[in-house]
């Protein structure tokens, strides 16, 4: 019986943690119109989280993400990105607004063709304590407005 209570204390959190967060928000197609198709605005920028002891890190050749703000993508940004929570996968019709690209070797990045609009960028840097056998990295994270024919340049960092 002892064994049982033991086992239920230690796995019951472990539990917890693997949760995967089904979503509330919707799909709504309207809020994704001005996203469609192409635009004449560019969102560039350079993607580094701080290690400890102040040392910078850029994202060397790393993913990046461009998504679209909207209720649904507002909703993962917040539990996915800010508190590292699992989710649902995301609905089909929301991951054809997504735009993916890689970091140079300084950790800059460039989405071009973008129509104007607000967007979450997300950068997943693999850390340097990182092995072929255990991966560790940080999400780094911004928010650009663009208008249409606009340059911006953002720091993606955490």
């Amino acid at each position: 019986m002892t064994k049982w209570i033991v086992l239920i204390l230690v796995a019951f959190p472990m539990m917890g943690c693997a949760r995967t967060y089904e979503r509330e928000a919707q799909f709504i197609q309207e809020e994704y119109a001005p996203y469609e198709g192409k635009g004449t605005a560019k969102i560039c920028g350079q993607a580094y989280v701080r290690l400890d002891g102040g040392n910078q890190h850029v994202a060397s050749t790393n993913n990046v993400l461009l998504a679209p703000v909207t209720s649904y993508t507002e909703e993962a940004f917040k539990l996915k990105v800010l508190r590292g929570r699992n989710m649902v996968d995301p609905d089909p019709q929301a991951m054809k607004f997504e735009k993916y690209t890689k970091t140079d070797d300084e950790g800059r990045f460039c989405f071009a063709d973008l129509p104007a609009g607000n967007y979450y960028v997300v950068a997943d840097i693999v850390l340097p304590s990182s092995t072929k056998e255990h991966r560790e990295s940080q999400l780094a994270h911004a928010k650009a407005s663009v208008k249409a024919e606009e340059n911006v340049y953002i720091l993606v960092t955490r």
